[in-house]
Order: structure tokens, then C-alpha cells, then sequence
């Protein structure tokens, strides 16, 4: 794959074997090209004393606290395929239900406002930050000859988000949920993307940071996944499978024939 990557010693890789010939890679979004530049909780405390709610001591790190509560209670958007105005609907429906579970009993302040602010927030470039590695290794990658994707369960501010990072055009399409009606682990986004770049599943590896999402649905739909695990002290496989883990983008070097 040439000189640019090398491999940490921090990986545990099981190299693509037995398959076709790999054409395409696949990755997911948030946590594993880019996040945020300050913790979620800080950014909601920013906002939400800005639109009235009186300081308290801690705010920040109880707001990141109940983020991260209500986003895993939360039941997943309710796509409906090829109803894209509906799931664009939806996201922001659902991401409303993640702000009131969060804010509840802080009020008295102007929720709606600040819902609205958070929502566009959250599309700026200025507050995500690629992670170091991602740009050497897309450029690899592409110098190889290989297609590539991103395909997220982000919604529709993913594209404003990837163009200001300067990735949208290291990618040959970008995926998310909201465009296919299918969100990972479905199988559906991962064949729409496939698709779009002219390959087939078993061509393909997809790398995320979610065994469930990334890489159970990777391979649910037959494509090679390997499990990303950015704030591991060592990269460590999931109990009970095979799958290959790295700690950055740099252990693909590992598995990616030159």
C-alpha cells in the first residue's frame, strides 16, 4: 500500500483472505473519521445558558451525562424507504426527543430556541475535527486504486459536515441513513452503498467503531468489517468472533494487500 502507513503494533488484524479481489472501503462517520472538538456537554451547557437557563455548577458534565443516557434509551428513527422528505422529518423529530429528555426540569428557558441551535450547531465543520491519521490514509487508499464511501447513520447535516472537513471529496459518495430508509445495522445501506460504487459486497470492507452497527451489519450484508477502536489502550477483537480491531485507520495497512 506504500510507505505512508504503517502499522502501530497496537492491532490485532486477521488479513483478508480467501475473497476477491478488494476493490472498495467503506467507512463510518462520526467517531471514526472526525468528532466533535469539544465534549457534547460542554457545547449544550454553551447554548443553553445563552438562551436563559441560569449557570449551575457541573452543568456541563450533567448534561453530557443525561446526552448520553437518553441517546442509548432512545428507540431508533422510524424510516420509511424512498421517503426521504419523511426521513428527514424523523431525524430531526428524533433528535427534538433527545434535547427535551436532556433539558427536562432545567427549564425555565427557551427550549425551542435552543433546540433549533443545537440542531445547526451540530452541521458546522467548525465543531468536528478529522482525526489525524484519516487524511494519509484516504490518500493511500485512493492512490491504490480502491473506491471508497462513507456510510453513516448521520443525517442529512453529514454532507454539509464532510464538504467543510474537506472529505467529501476524498470519497466517492457519502451514505446515510435518511437517503436509503435503512440505518446500520440494516443491510440495506451498506447494498445502496455497494451499489453506487459499482462493487459487490465480497469486494468490499467497511471499517466503524460499532461491532453492532458497523461491523455485525457489515457482514450481515457480505462485506469484510473491521472494528475500529479509537480510545483502546490496545485493540482487543470482540469476545467470541473473529473480527479483525485497530486502535487507527493506519492498521489497515495490515489487511489491504500493496
Amino acid at each position: 500500500m506504500g510507505s505512508g502507513l504503517r502499522l502501530s503494533g497496537r492491532n490485532v488484524v486477521t488479513p483478508l483472505v480467501g475473497r476477491s479481489r478488494l476493490r472498495a472501503v467503506t467507512f463510518d462517520a462520526a467517531g471514526t473519521l472526525f468528532g466533535l472538538r469539544d465534549p457534547v456537554g460542554a457545547v449544550y451547557a454553551a447554548a443553553a445558558l445563552a438562551h436563559g437557563l441560569p449557570p449551575r455548577e457541573g452543568l456541563a458534565e450533567l448534561l453530557e451525562q443525561r446526552f448520553r443516557e437518553a441517546f442509548r434509551a432512545l428507540r431508533p428513527p422510524e424510516y420509511r424507504p424512498g421517503d426521504r422528505a419523511h426521513n428527514d422529518a424523523e431525524d430531526r423529530a428524533w433528535w427534538r426527543r433527545l434535547v427535551v429528555r436532556v433539558m427536562g426540569g432545567l427549564e425555565p428557558f427557551a427550549l425551542d430556541a435552543f433546540f433549533d441551535e443545537i440542531w445547526q450547531t451540530f452541521a458546522e465543520p467548525s465543531v468536528w475535527q478529522k482525526y489525524p491519521d484519516v487524511d494519509a490514509v484516504l490518500q493511500v487508499l485512493r492512490g491504490a486504486g480502491l473506491r471508497l464511501a462513507i456510510v453513516s447513520n448521520f443525517d442529512a447535516r453529514l454532507v454539509p459536515v464532510c464538504r467543510g472537513l474537506e472529505l467529501e471529496p476524498r470519497v466517492d459518495t457519502i451514505v446515510f441513513a435518511a437517503q436509503t430508509g435503512a440505518a446500520k445495522p440494516d443491510p440495506g445501506i451498506f447494498r445502496e452503498a455497494v451499489s453506487r460504487l459499482g462493487v459487490i459486497p465480497g469486494e468490499t470492507l467497511h471499517v466503524g467503531d460499532s461491532f453492532a452497527e458497523d461491523v455485525a451489519g457489515a457482514r450481515a450484508a457480505g462485506l469484510h468489517a473491521v472494528h475500529l477502536q479509537r480510545d483502546a489502550p490496545k485493540a482487543r477483537p470482540q469476545a467470541g468472533t473473529d473480527a479483525s480491531a485497530i486502535r487507527d485507520l493506519r492498521g489497515l495497512a495490515a489487511l489491504i494487500p500493496a
